[in-house]
C-alpha cells in the first residue's frame, strides 16, 4: 500500500485503461488553427474517478461537462495540451496536470468531456 497526499492507495486501483493523446494542429483555408487529429503519446492505467453530488453542480456551472479524476503513475510527457481517451471518449485535461507531493510517482488530473470532439 502507498500513501498519495496522506491518502493510503493500492496501486491495484490504477485498473482503467486510457491514452493520453496530444493534439495535431493544422491551419484551414481562413488560417486559423484547428485540431486535425491525435498523436497517441502512451496508453496506461489509472484510477478514474466520475464527479458525484456537489462536484458535479459546481462543474457544470463552469461549464464543464462529464468531469471525472483520474491517478495515473507520473509521466514528463503528459500536459494541459493533452487528451485522454477512455472508451472512444474524449477528455480534455483541466489545468495542469497535479505531481502530487513533488515526488514524480503519481499524477492528480482533472478532465471534462472534450468538447471540441
Amino acid at each position: 500500500m502507498l500513501l498519495k497526499n496522506g491518502i493510503p492507495t493500492n496501486p491495484g486501483e490504477l485498473r482503467t485503461p486510457i491514452t493520453f493523446e496530444r493534439p495535431v494542429i493544422t491551419k484551414d483555408d481562413g488560417g486559423f488553427k484547428v485540431r486535425a487529429s491525435y498523436t497517441s503519446i502512451a496508453t496506461v492505467r489509472a484510477k478514474w474517478r466520475n464527479a458525484y453530488g456537489k462536484e458535479v453542480w459546481e462543474a457544470e456551472s463552469v461549464g464543464a461537462r462529464k468531469p471525472a479524476t483520474i491517478w495515473v503513475r507520473y509521466r514528463s510527457d503528459v500536459d494541459a495540451a493533452c487528451t485522454v481517451l477512455r472508451d472512444g471518449v474524449r477528455y480534455e485535461i483541466v489545468g495542469a496536470p497535479d505531481n502530487v507531493g513533488e515526488r514524480g510517482e503519481y499524477m492528480e488530473i482533472k478532465l471534462r468531456l472534450d468538447t471540441y470532439g
